[in-house]
């Protein structure tokens, strides 16, 4: 698919991975690093972007350490995971590559990338924020996001959920029934209008609230403000989503790695 706007990447992978654990060995398991069809996991999941749009950056984010040297460690291995794909190596010649060490939270994370981007791709238009432990990707959801985003200035893949959802109270009792047909589960990746999710990330800094991912920062403090023409920017809309766009996240997951 061509395009015309300026495009960035990020990918998020400076997560500890405590919910995968140890290899036989003792070793802690770094899940966005797990061999995958000749690369791995995080390989896989920059390949699904630059098999289907132009990027001219890509930032991606690593485990941050205490000492320069675990530092350069840690950055050495992400360089390795990522460009183990052949593919994914073949455009580190004609696409910005840049990696940075994660902050403490995955908000920081990602604030930090993006203010990375506006440093290095001031022309960029929008950006697409991704799980790296999320390498089911396909093409068709990175378009269907694309998209969207183009018009609206920001998208999120969703799902419906399957199972009945209630709402509980601190002690395990229903208060509340909800409507499955209003609900769903979200995934990534999250598109943006570039400027606007910075500006949310420069507000979402300043404030003491915690938040659960980009499109509630954007809802926060986006989607209440007006662009240049004086006209308020979209809510997030929702597009068909995957159920094999899955997050490796405990051991038994790794097990989808091959089959």
């Amino acid at each position: 698919m061509t395009n015309n706007d300026e495009l960035a990447l990020i990918l998020v992978a400076a997560g500890s991975s405590a919910r995968i654990g140890f290899d036989k060995t003792g070793t802690k398991i770094k899940k966005e690093y797990l061999p995958m069809n000749g690369g791995t996991v995080l390989s896989s999941a920059a390949k699904a972007f630059l098999s289907t749009l132009n990027f001219s950056t890509v930032v991606v984010t690593f485990p941050s350490a205490e000492n320069s040297v675990d530092l350069k460690e840690n950055e050495q291995k992400c360089r390795e995971a990522i460009f183990a794909d052949d593919f994914v190596k073949s455009f580190s010649s004609k696409t910005k590559f840049i990696f940075i060490p994660g902050g403490k939270t995955r908000r920081e994370s990602v604030h930090d990338a993006l203010e990375t981007i506006s440093e290095n791709s001031p022309e960029c238009s929008l950006v697409f924020i991704h799980d790296g432990a999320r390498p089911f990707l396909k093409s068709e959801t990175v378009e269907l996001t694309y998209r969207a985003a183009s018009e609206f200035g920001a998208a999120v893949p969703g799902l419906q959920p399957t199972e009945t959802q209630k709402k509980i109270d601190e002690n395990g009792f229903i208060v509340k029934h909800l409507l499955r047909s209003s609900l769903t589960a979200v995934q990534t990746p999250q598109v943006f209008k570039f400027k606007p999710i910075l500006e949310a990330h420069r507000f979402a800094a300043e404030s003491n609230k915690t938040f659960t991912d980009d499109t509630e920062i954007w809802d926060e403090f986006a989607a209440k403000r007006k662009d240049e023409n004086g006209e308020s920017y979209s809510r997030v809309k929702v597009v068909l989503g995957d159920p094999e766009n899955k997050k490796i996240t405990y051991p038994e997951d790794i097990k989808l790695l091959s089959d």
